[in-house]
């Protein structure tokens, strides 16, 4: 199998935890977690920064459970 290319997001999904500053509707929601996976219910899920309470970082970059899990970015904090 060939080795992921670095911008892959599922690449860096693998290698990292998310961002601690991040933030989704999820987390503010009571579920019994049975059923479906959560860790993988994130196509219709509204994700904001802790730091500018927007769908962006301040980086000026968008937020999400792919973009915020990049140590590259100026503003990732590791949990």
């Amino acid at each position: 199998m060939p080795d992921a290319e670095p911008n892959d997001p599922t690449a860096v999904e693998q290698q990292t935890y998310p961002c601690r500053n991040l933030r989704h509707q999820g987390m503010y929601v009571f579920t019994d977690g049975r059923g479906r996976d959560p860790d993988k219910d994130y196509d219709n899920t509204i994700f904001w920064c802790l730091k500018t309470m927007k769908g962006y970082g301040p980086d000026d970059e968008s937020v999400g459970i792919h973009d915020c899990r990049n140590p590259a970015r100026s503003c990732h904090e590791p949990l």
